[in-house]
Formats: C-alpha cells, sequence, structure tokens
C-alpha cells in the first residue's frame, strides 16, 4: 500500500458567546460539502500568509456578518502562531483557547478555537444562506458537532471557557 503525505489544513473557529451566555452555531448544508449536515462554530481556512487571528476575524465577517477590528484582538505578526501567552496581556474580547490537531480521512486539520464575548450591541446575520442558531451550552451535546469540537464543547459544559 503506498503511503500518501495528507495535506495540512489550518483552521481558526469562533466560539462566539452573548450576553445571555448562549453560544452561536451554524449548521453545514451544501450538500456535497465535507462534513455536510453537521453542526459547526463559524470559521474556516487560514490562507496564505494570514494569521489565524486574521483569519477569525475575516470568516465571521464572511459568514456572520461580525466585525471584529485588531483593536479587539492580538496584533499578532504574520510569523507568530499566537498562544494563550502572547494573547493574554491584549483585550479580553477574543481569547485562544486551544489548538487542536485532528486527522481526517484526507488531510491533517490544525484547529485553532477562539472564544469570542460578544458585547450586547453586536447581532451577527448569516451570509451564506447558512442556518444560524443560538444555543444554550447544555444543549450543544445534544447536537452532531464534527469531532475535534467534541474537547470544546465538554469544556463549555464545564464552564472552563
Amino acid at each position: 500500500m503506498k503511503n500518501e503525505i495528507k495535506k495540512r489544513v489550518e483552521v481558526s473557529v469562533g466560539i462566539i458567546e452573548n450576553d445571555k451566555n448562549e453560544i452561536l452555531i451554524c449548521k453545514r448544508n451544501k450538500k456535497g460539502d465535507h462534513l455536510y449536515g453537521l453542526f459547526e462554530f463559524p470559521g474556516g481556512k487560514i490562507e496564505k500568509d494570514e494569521t489565524p487571528i486574521d483569519c477569525l476575524i475575516r470568516e465571521l465577517y464572511e459568514e456572520v456578518d461580525i466585525i471584529l477590528s485588531t483593536s479587539t484582538t492580538s496584533t499578532a505578526t504574520a510569523t507568530t502562531t499566537p498562544s494563550p501567552s502572547n494573547l493574554s496581556n491584549h483585550n479580553s474580547m477574543i481569547k485562544l483557547i486551544e489548538i487542536v490537531e485532528f486527522e481526517f480521512k484526507e488531510i491533517i486539520c490544525n484547529i485553532h478555537f477562539f472564544k469570542v464575548n460578544l458585547q450586547q450591541n453586536i447581532k451577527p446575520k448569516p451570509k451564506e444562506n447558512q442556518p444560524m442558531f443560538w444555543i444554550k451550552k447544555t444543549e450543544l451535546n445534544y447536537l452532531q458537532f464534527p469531532e475535534p469540537n467534541k474537547d470544546i464543547i465538554q469544556l463549555l459544559n464545564q464552564n472552563k471557557i
């Protein structure tokens, strides 16, 4: 059997919490899409020369119309991957929770999970015809998420993030 090197993909994901302690989730509804029918936290692939924070800012705008600026995030350089230590001295609106490596059948994915606390005046809306829901943390266990999300959901349920 031929050993093939799997493609590596870097992804940024936002765990978005509102002032009611609800979490924003979306449902993948494009047929034929990877992970079709599963729920997910908003986010996407990190592009070339993009930091995980820059990707998060772009993806949240593209998917759910949340506008974050670099003044609400870390000013990490393009050559530096944010870590909890280099984000801790910045505004607490966005915080890196964990980086999870997961091997799918076709790819290896490094997922940068960020916690995003929304101010009351920010109202997300879906921009990619993807269903969007606010849900209580305790209800996350009853929905189908991609495998790499399970540890994050457990931490949310334990109020550790």
